[in-house]
Formats: C-alpha cells, sequence, structure tokens
C-alpha cells in the first residue's frame, strides 16, 4: 500500500491521533537532539521528536525515502545490541507479528534504561465478547483494511505484559482506547462506523480492561 492510515476512516482516524498524542506527551520529553530511536514497522510514518530516527519495515518503498532505513521484519533485525535510546512499534505492528520474537528483539536494540512505545490490539476487546476467542492468549482475526484482508493475532493484555517482563522491559504507563466503539463494532461489523463511539471512552474507563480493543504502552529496559 502507498500509506498505511487512511484518511476518511473515523476508526483509524481516531487510533492514529491517540498514538500520535500518547508519543508527544510521554516519549517526546524524553529525547533530545542526541537521541537514536527505533521506528519498527514504520510504514513511513513520522513523528515530531528530536534527535535520529532508524526506519525498519518489509516494505522498501514506504521507507526508502528517508536517510536510515533498514529493510526487515521486527522479528529478526539486523541492527547492533543497545544501539537506541528508544523504539516506537505501533499501528498494530505487533499482531502482524510473532510477539515473543518481535519483543526480543526490541528489547535487544534498545540501550537500558531506553524507552519503547508499543501499541497493540488485543484479544480481550469487546468486539470478541460472548465467543470462545475472547482473552485466548493468541487468536487469528481477519479485517478488510483498505480494501485488502488483513489477517492479525490479538495477543490477551496478561501474555504480551509477561513477554514484556521476561524482555526486561517494565510498563510504566498504559492507556487503552476503543472501549465502546469495539462493543459497537460487535454488534454492527461497520468498524468505520463503529469508530465515532470512541470518544465515549472516558464513560467506561473503569472496565477498559474487559473491553478495550487497543492498548498503548510506555515500557523502560531495566
Amino acid at each position: 500500500m502507498s500509506c498505511v492510515w487512511p484518511d476518511d476512516d473515523r476508526w483509524y482516524n481516531y487510533t492514529h491521533k491517540y498514538i500520535l498524542d500518547f508519543i508527544a506527551n510521554n516519549l517526546a520529553p524524553k529525547l533530545s537532539q542526541k537521541s537514536v530511536f527505533l521506528n519498527a514497522g514504520s510504514g513511513g510514518s513520522e513523528y515530531d521528536l528530536q534527535g535520529s530516527c532508524h526506519h525498519v519495515d518489509i516494505a522498501e518503498n514506504l521507507i526508502s525515502k528517508f536517510d536510515r532505513y533498514t529493510v526487515a521484519s521486527i522479528e529478526k533485525m539486523p541492527l547492533e545490541d543497545n544501539s537506541f535510546d528508544a523504539a516506537i512499534c505501533v499501528g498494530s505492528v505487533l499482531n502482524y507479528c510473532d510477539a515473543v520474537s518481535s519483543l526480543r528483539e526490541l528489547s535487544r536494540v534498545i540501550k537500558p534504561g531506553g524507552y519503547l512505545i508499543l501499541e497493540y490490539e488485543r484479544s480481550n476487546t469487546g468486539e470478541l465478547w460472548l465467543t470462545s476467542e475472547y482473552g485466548k492468549n493468541a487468536t487469528k482475526q481477519q479485517y478488510d483494511y483498505m480494501g485488502h484482508t488483513h489477517t492479525l493475532w490479538l495477543y490477551s493484555e496478561k501474555v504480551i505484559v509477561q513477554i514484556l517482563k521476561e524482555c526486561g522491559l517494565d510498563i510504566i504507563k498504559q492507556e487503552r482506547f476503543h472501549c465502546v466503539s469495539a462493543l459497537v463494532n460487535r454488534i454492527t461489523h461497520q468498524e468505520e462506523y463503529s469508530g465515532q463511539f470512541a470518544r465515549y471512552d472516558m464513560w467506561v474507563k473503569p472496565l477498559s480492561y474487559l473491553m478495550a480493543h487497543n492498548i498503548i504502552l510506555l515500557c523502560k529496559k531495566s
């Protein structure tokens, strides 16, 4: 695809804005002009951050415009250990990959004391309420995205928390979103329509663990 964020879809517009705001509020203050950070599964996305960015993606056409890039999967990156002050892995990149391999790699390339912004889609989602797939460690689901059928692995929050812990990545902040919208999509199966209900997430924040489709984390490598 020529781009990874559609500009006319309420679900993905909300997701993209949420990610940008979280990065601006939680990672930007921790970086300086001397920082070097990784955009893992970049898709050609850029962020208003200080420092130098290295892009990694399997789609060369999306990242070849940048000065620093590597064509690779985040499951196996030909990058040196402890080489980045921070890494960003968002846009549900993790859901296309083996979570264990990917998080091990991200931890490997981040310097001790460095940061990871991670966003992914959960199997604890309201979209799967009253189904046998709800809350599974991993469940394979298919979605229509920009005219293509995409197969994603939705991961349980419990499993990802455990993997992060084993990789030496401590969660210092987390926010869940697409709560009400996930429930509406469970009924309507119309993601674009359901996206408008994300603005009501604040009403059900205490129940977000049981229903949120997405979660975004700020982690620090111990």
